[in-house]
């Protein structure tokens, strides 16, 4: 009797696997003995990292369940081996940590990821101990952080690849073997090399930006004089990380700034970007360095004081001082782009990226532009663009996506609309042509001013009126102005969308397309917002002609891809002002820079080379095709040929796919299974939609 009650206290405290060898090497007299009445319990049997297992995988079970000391957990003493290879040195404020869906290991958020420790002096091999309940499998990945002066974790890049490292179920006996820093599944679409760049959770950006033809004038020096720049923080306590970026094909990354500087010449592009914690503001000195001379000293000097700073963005005029004098020798025009972190952003975290995610196996993309076509000014269809009834029409004529444009309201309620106002009245007024009409712009009104507003379209002189559609009786699939979230609600998740973000630009003439007095960072925040909460889950691309968003999307969530579009080369628009979006090689460079999914160009670039499509994909970065001559099958056809990642164009219904393609790519549900994990990286979900919850895996009972 006395041996059956010793037994069964042995077998709740110990795992099946444990049990023969734990009775052999109980004491004889404690197996055998009728008079002692000492009993077993798990500090007995388990060390104090078992116990923290044990208690751990306890608090995730559901009331009612039966614990983990039982034959539901085997402790796994996982050892986690890593080195760094690729060029890959850490700065002596980094260190590893691994992250993953387990308890122990933080469930995916930063804060939580379990260190790593060195192992030698080169600070190139790490590894980690742990004691973790295999009671089914997890997935786990490897992350570079510093932390701030505040202690909060920043982070700097992580393993990126589509699906991450991964223990199976009860993976005891074989040997964890060494993980290289970046690479997983080698052999797998999404996996091989991949390194993911932190967004922004507890520091700001500011980029200076060289970006325009003509930045500076010192006098004496001529306008193709080669020079080097330098910048430097001047705070006693240096709490910044100063990287740049100089545009290069195939070498445009950020990359730390070198203590002699990087070179610079007028009309090349150079970007400082500067990464503070939040509520610290430095002064910075930018010195200009003349290339050849046999002078140490500074040609000139310039200093940035943070009250110049101001706002999301803006340019800075700023006196060139000679060096260690107070004499100003020329002028400098700079530019300037201030990045917040999201608010809620903690919300975020390490499961997934979308940021690349576009394997280069998926078929050309048929895109409709605005719907099926424009139409206010060009009869290109029947349906109004950028209605939910036109972006409806894509489907049955079974286009995978759809393209459309989004700008704000006074009062920050994104709308689909594509110009940046339109022509009004009074409601009582009589109009009898054009210049009894006002224009007004979209961002001077707030929703519900613009829902009561008259709105006309000018068309070569003749006036129509669209009032009709902007009324809350009428059909909502026909209505103008519908809000993003309207659209997202009301569109299946199986059709795919290319959201562009509006935002006027600066011409090469010096004019601007329009004005835009909202504050940028909390437009593109307000953008994200309402997306992660109705448009996660599905097929989403941003993209923009600004290329300032483009940045600030990549750097502010990790859910979202973004392109860059742009003219181009072009004989039809006028140039921007901003030198990356003034050529097809500068896009992909800007591309490559901030670390974004690719670009969207206009066909005209590739009217004679159709072969420079190749610039853009053997950087593995997707490039989109958009203009008037896509209404054209044969050239349609040619352009898939050459496998470009989409074509955006008019009249989908006349030229597009309907009378060869038997459904819309998006439509297979293991792709929808696949984007709903963005719900869950976004903080929106915890599981992923439609997918079916992996069942544990308990041990069989004693018979």
């Amino acid at each position: 009797m006395y041996r059956s009650c010793v037994l069964l206290n042995v077998l709740k405290s110990i795992s099946i696997l444990l049990l023969p060898l734990v009775l052999l090497s109980l004491p004889l007299s404690l197996r055998c003995a009728t008079s002692s009445r000492t009993e077993l319990n798990e500090t007995l049997v388990f060390a104090t990292e078992q116990l923290q297992a044990f208690k751990i995988f306890d608090d995730e079970q559901p009331a009612g369940q039966v614990s983990a000391r039982s034959f539901i957990c085997v402790p796994l003493f996982r050892i986690f081996s890593l080195e760094l290879r690729h060029n890959i040195r850490l700065a002596a404020d980094e260190y590893i940590a691994v992250s993953g869906d387990h308890a122990s290991l933080g469930h995916w958020q930063l804060e939580k990821a379990v260190p790593m420790k060195e192992q030698n002096k080169a600070r190139t091999k790490w590894y980690l101990r742990l004691w973790v309940c295999a009671s089914q499998r997890f997935y786990y990945r490897y992350l570079i952080y510093s932390k701030n002066g505040q202690g909060k974790r920043i982070l700097r890049s992580w393993e990126g690849q589509k699906v991450a490292r991964m223990v199976q179920t009860y993976e005891i006996y074989r040997s964890p073997g060494l993980d290289i820093f970046g690479e997983a599944y080698p052999r797998s679409v999404g996996g091989g090399f991949h390194l993911e760049r932190g967004w922004l959770q507890h520091e700001y950006v500011i980029e200076l930006k060289f970006v325009w033809q003509e930045h500076m004038i010192i006098s004496g020096l001529g306008s193709k004089a080669k020079l080097r720049l330098l910048l430097t923080p001047l705070n006693v306590i240096d709490d910044s990380r100063i990287e740049v970026s100089r545009y290069a094909y195939n070498h445009s990354e950020f990359r730390p700034l070198s203590q002699l500087g990087v070179k610079y010449s007028q009309g090349s592009i150079v970007i400082f970007r500067v990464s503070q914690p939040l509520n610290i503001y430095n002064a910075f000195r930018l010195s200009i360095y003349q290339t050849g001379s046999s002078s140490k000293q500074s040609l000139g000097e310039v200093y940035i004081f943070p009250e110049q700073i101001r706002g999301s963005r803006g340019t800075l005029q700023l006196p060139i001082f000679a060096s260690l004098q107070t004499r100003a020798i020329g002028q400098l025009s700079l530019p300037y782009l201030v990045v917040l972190p999201m608010p809620k952003v903690e919300a975020g975290n390490l499961r997934e990226s979308f940021h690349h995610y576009w394997p280069d196996n998926w078929p050309t993309m048929d895109v409709g532009y605005r719907g099926v076509g424009a139409s206010y000014y060009q009869a290109s269809t029947t349906h109004t663009e950028n209605t939910i009834e036109s972006f409806l029409a894509v489907m049955r004529v079974r286009g995978d996506m759809v393209q459309l444009d989004v700008q704000l309201t006074k009062d920050y309620v994104p709308i689909v609309w594509h110009g940046f106002g339109f022509y009004t009245a009074a409601k009582d007024q009589q109009i009898r042509d054009r210049f009894d009409l006002r224009y007004v712009l979209i961002r001077e009104l707030t929703y519900a001013e613009l829902k009561a507003s008259r709105v006309f379209i000018l068309k070569r002189w003749s006036l129509q009126e669209y009032s009709h559609l902007n009324l809350m009786d009428a059909s909502q699939t026909q209505r103008i102005f519908p809000k993003l979230s309207e659209v997202y609600e009301t569109l299946p998740k199986s059709l795919g969308l290319l959201v562009e973000i509006k935002w006027p630009q600066l011409m090469a003439s010096g004019l601007l397309e329009s004005t835009q007095s909202l504050n940028k960072n909390v437009y593109v925040d307000r953008i994200l917002q309402i997306s992660i909460r109705y448009g996660c889950g599905r097929p989403l691309i941003f993209a923009s002609f600004d290329a300032d968003i483009c940045t600030m999307i990549r750097l502010k969530q990790q859910v979202f891809p973004i392109i860059l579009m742009s003219i181009g080369r072009s004989h039809i628009w006028d140039p921007y002002m901003d030198l990356r979006a003034q050529s097809y090689q500068q896009a992909v460079n800007f591309a490559h820079s901030a670390d974004i999914l690719g670009t969207a160009l206009h066909v005209e670039n590739f009217a004679q080379k159709q072969q420079l499509v190749s610039i853009a994909l053997d950087l593995k970065q997707v490039l989109f095709l958009w203009g008037n001559d896509l209404q054209n099958e044969h050239l349609l056809e040619q352009l898939r040929a050459m496998d470009v990642s989409g074509l955006i164009y008019d009249q989908m219904d006349r030229v597009g796919p309907v009378s060869w393609k038997r459904s819309s790519f998006f439509r297979a549900p293991q792709l929808l299974e696949l984007f709903g994990a963005q719900c869950v990286a976004s903080g929106n979900s915890s599981s992923i939609p439609g997918a079916k919850p992996p069942k544990p895996t308990i041990w069989p009972k004693l018979r």
